[in-house]
């Protein structure tokens, strides 16, 4: 397969996961979901910008330089005085529960202007973007983000990743009328079953859905734990099997999973047009099944390197895309 030069934007939060396990131990690791889903496309040998805001803390210097290491573009290039970001997270049989600190934090300390110009110069203008989890709360980067995705070129790919933490969400009605705007642009939303919990409210999941894909939308993907994952277009609706592994944890499951599509549709060239079609989409998140489920054997949010994946389902292309 022909090396397609396509440039995947990332726009969300960085910040540092403290995790608190049952003995009370701490440990601290870089983390949030847009900063998991734009490693996850480097990682596989794609090109990744992240537009967030990166602390000249500690914190701050140790994803700077993470992003650095494995080949991440960052925007805006100057770091922030404003502290990193923070997620308390508590692992019960594996399974993440958040609380956050996000407070005049460096990761939404974005100027829209400068954005603008660093995207748009040296050839870095973005043919994906993504825009996902907190960044859709917090001001200033909410309000920048739904700009960038709505004035977005016509054949720019767009995918929304609500990601709900109805902890963080400091206005509700606010945080549902952006994502319902949103929803009229993107090409790809993907949420999971609890997403669809906190978003369908008094509805149904179905209603949630349907409410989506009439709004413009052309494609809910929706993930389910370790249970099947449903491709929604408004025509059709097809599952895919999840295939057993050994879980550590979860944490960054749904991230490696948004950033092997992303990589994965990159890779073949796909633009706006293929989404409408299924059964494009059902391989790309079947190869991205197998991102995220390797993501899961190992603790915390590791998606796995390009090597790695070379002989896993739906990527046995990767190799050829390698060389060039």
């Amino acid at each position: 397969m022909a090396r397609a030069s396509k440039t995947i934007g990332v726009i969300g939060e960085n910040l540092v996961d403290l995790f608190v396990d049952a003995a009370g131990s701490v440990r601290a690791i870089v983390g949030g979901g847009p900063f998991n889903v734009a490693r996850s496309v480097a990682r596989l040998g794609f090109d990744a910008t992240f537009i967030s805001g990166i602390s000249d803390d500690a914190f701050g210097r140790i994803i700077s330089a993470t992003l650095h290491n494995e080949g991440v573009r960052t925007i805006p290039a100057s770091a922030s005085t404003r502290p990193t970001a923070m997620a308390l997270v508590e692992l019960e049989r594996g399974i993440p529960r958040y609380g956050f600190h996000l407070t005049d934090a460096a990761a939404f300390d974005l100027d829209k202007h400068i954005i603008i110009k660093e995207l748009t110069s040296g050839g870095h203008a973005p043919d994906y973007l993504y825009f996902g989890t907190l960044g859709l709360l917090i001001e200033p980067m909410a309000s920048i983000g739904e700009e960038l995705i709505m004035s977005s070129l016509d054949d720019v790919v767009v995918v929304i990743d609500p990601n709900c933490r109805p902890g963080a969400v400091p206005d509700e009605a606010q945080f549902r009328v952006r994502l319902n705007r949103l929803f009229t642009r993107a090409d790809i939303v993907k949420v999971s079953t609890e997403d669809l919990d906190y978003l369908a409210s008094d509805s149904s999941h179905e209603a949630s859905i349907a409410a989506m894909l009439d709004s413009g939308t052309t494609c809910v993907i929706v993930t389910n734990g370790p249970h099947n994952v449903d491709v929604h277009t408004a025509t059709d609706t097809q599952s895919i099997d999840v295939p057993w592994a050994p879980v550590v944890d979860t944490v960054g499951a749904g991230d490696a999973l948004v950033g092997g599509l992303l990589a994965w549709w990159s890779g073949h060239g796909f633009g706006r047009g293929e989404v409408g079609t299924i059964t494009h989409v059902v391989d790309a998140v079947q190869a991205a099944i197998s991102v995220s489920v390797s993501t899961c054997t190992r603790s915390g949010a590791e998606p796995p390197w390009q090597d790695e994946m070379l002989a896993a389902p739906g990527w046995e292309w990767l190799s050829d895309y390698a060389k060039g």
